[in-house]
């Protein structure tokens, strides 16, 4: 859910120096595909591929907390990939500017569209990030919520069909925000490019990668997030939905409230597609129909009509 990056693009040696203030020497550097805003290279090391990470929306203070929670996700036994620490210390580096950090590079496969048994693993391994997470300290904001801009932009579309959807939903809708559940740490960003599935064989294991829209926030908005991401391939799939709610309970050890979690994919998707329309007026949102600012009404509206049927066999 983040826009294109523009800058910060470093030659391999560039690279290659960034890595040795890690203690890390790489015979081969690549850029990866896929980052959105961020910048990813792969460097080959006498200890095995790492991918280092340039942070393209972050301060060096906020990459310094990220790094810590990601750190602390992974001690914590969450599916998370392990960081390479400075070898002075610490996390972060810097290049132009802009805060870089390293982790082990996660060998396995990526789904356009997550087959179902896949769905319910991603599921349960969220729930575990919630179960395991509830007292991982977290300094970043919260992600999933209207800004002040988004606010001002959205009163200022024309009175078009999107813009009457997008109001509707908000104010159906924001009291998700305002919940009295406790607060885990969340991913707030589970699209299947997010997912690496390091097995064929259900139960094998699944890493999330690119935590970079994280924070603390309560769990049922991070599961409706992942109603968008991974329950929506083309509309909405209840089959699916079901499995990823299957498969969270199981590994958080409860079931979350499944009206509640209706609506945090509504609001969600809301601001998913405010952000889309600013990206895409401003030429910085590939080309893509499936991700224009309105590919989520649909979707949405086909889960409000089929949510009912949600506890049916």
């Amino acid at each position: 859910m983040t826009a294109p990056a523009s800058d910060a693009a470093p030659a391999a040696v560039d690279v290659v120096t960034l890595l040795e203030s890690y203690g890390l020497s790489a015979s081969t550097v690549r850029p990866l595909a896929g980052g959105m805003e961020n910048l990813h290279y792969r460097a080959e090391t006498p200890g095995g591929p790492v991918v280092m990470t340039i942070l393209c929306k972050k301060t060096r203070h906020e990459a310094e907390h990220y790094a810590r929670l990601l750190d602390d996700l992974r001690t914590a036994g969450a599916p998370v990939p392990r960081l390479r620490p400075l070898t002075a210390g610490g996390w972060v580096n810097v290049h132009a500017g802009h805060p870089v950090i390293v982790a082990d590079f996660i060998d396995g496969r990526h789904y356009t569209v997550m087959p179902p048994h896949l769905v319910e693993e991603a599921g349960a391994a969220l729930g575990r990030v919630h179960r395991l997470s509830a007292h991982v300290d977290c300094a970043l904001p919260q992600h999933l919520r209207l800004r002040a801009d988004e606010a001002a932009l959205l009163a200022e579309l024309p009175d078009d069909m999107f813009a009457r959807w997008a109001r509707t939903t908000l104010r159906e809708t924001d009291y998700v925000t305002r919940q009295t559940a406790s607060m885990v740490a969340v991913h707030a960003d589970l699209f299947p490019d997010n997912v690496i599935v390091l097995a064929e064989q259900p139960g094998q294991g699944v890493i999330f990668i690119d935590w970079e829209d994280g924070s603390r926030d309560f769990p049922a908005i991070d599961v409706g997030m992942a109603l968008l991401g991974l329950c929506c391939p083309d509309g909405f799939s209840l089959p699916r939905a079901q499995r990823l709610l299957r498969g969270y309970t199981a590994g958080s050890g409860h079931a979350l409230d499944p009206r509640l979690v209706m609506d945090c994919a509504r609001y969600a998707a809301v601001l998913v597609s405010l952000r889309r329309f600013r990206w895409q007026r401003a030429g910085r949102l590939p080309a893509d129909p499936a991700r224009t600012h309105t590919a989520l009404m649909r979707p949405v509206t086909e889960l409000q009509q089929l949510w009912p049927q949600m506890n049916r066999p």
